[in-house]
């Protein structure tokens, strides 16, 4: 069903029914081109990358993002949602530091978190085994094809990696990965913001962007948080260091500039 393409601003106070207009109005017209998506085929593709989409027909149709500031404005969202009729396959998309239940990595934080994460999930050696909870992931949706078919938020998805197993056997699920991989077959994806303007988080996002429809609630915040992720810090510390460092370079090749090659020559005049 082909359909116009355009942007839209809305703006209108706070307490109009925006977000139930939004998400009435988005649901609806997907639902136009075919029932909301149900269950869950889990494959493995040619080169061993494990592919996830609806048991329907819902793959292929546009798909909706819905994206707002903090993870709390999120919920408000998803609890809107639970008012309306409508029930399409869904997701939540959060941080490790809001979904990972690992004892010793859920204890880091940022780029640190990040790696051990990766780390424990990736792990090659035998004696350090694979995190136990990222093993679970796949298994669970196997045996649960139907969740994201009624909303769930952050703590829901928390609840379910803590209460799908032991701790003590290790046989709880990972709530991060669990989100990761059933983005890939819903209807509507929610988000904050980054996940849209980050390009290793719109990397990370596996479904098609054609024809999808992304929705930018509380959007007033959006301008300094564009600035903020196309943004970094250069202190004057790292400047000092990077010319100090520099300087010794120019003092090495200056005590072996007799015995330089050719090349070695091409570095000195640069860094002079």
């Amino acid at each position: 069903m082909p359909f116009v393409k355009c942007n839209a601003l809305l703006e209108s106070p706070t307490g109009t029914g925006k977000t139930l207009c939004l998400l009435c109005a988005t649901l609806a017209f997907r639902k136009s081109f075919g029932n909301f998506s149900t269950g869950l085929n889990i494959t493995v593709n040619d080169v061993g990358k494990i592919e996830i989409t609806s048991s329907n027909s819902g793959a292929g149709f546009p798909v909706i993002v819905y994206a707002s500031r903090t993870h709390s404005q999120i919920r408000q969202v998803i609890q809107e949602l639970k008012r309306t009729s409508y029930r399409p396959k869904m997701t939540v998309l959060g941080s490790r530091e809001q979904l990972c239940i690992h004892d010793k990595v859920k204890l880091l934080r940022g780029i640190t978190q990040s790696t051990a994460c990766r780390s424990a999930c990736r792990r090659k050696d035998m004696s350090k085994p694979r995190c136990g909870h990222f093993n679970k992931v796949l298994s669970y949706l196997k045996r649960n094809p139907t969740i994201g078919e009624e909303p769930v938020d952050i703590e829901d998805l928390v609840n379910i990696g803590k209460t799908s197993g032991s701790y003590v056997f290790s046989t709880v699920l990972c709530p991060y990965y669990l989100s990761k991989e059933l983005h890939q077959a819903v209807d509507i994806i929610f988000a904050p913001y980054n996940y849209l303007i980050d390009r290793r988080n719109i990397k990370s996002l596996e479904f098609s962007w054609r024809d999808s429809i992304i929705i930018f609630d509380e959007a007033h915040n959006l301008e300094s948080i564009c600035a903020e992720a196309a943004s970094f810090d250069l202190p004057s510390w790292l400047l000092t260091a990077c010319i100090s460092e520099a300087q010794s370079c120019v003092d090495f090749l200056i005590e072996t500039r007799n015995k330089s090659t050719s090349h070695e020559q091409d570095d000195f005049a640069i860094l002079k």
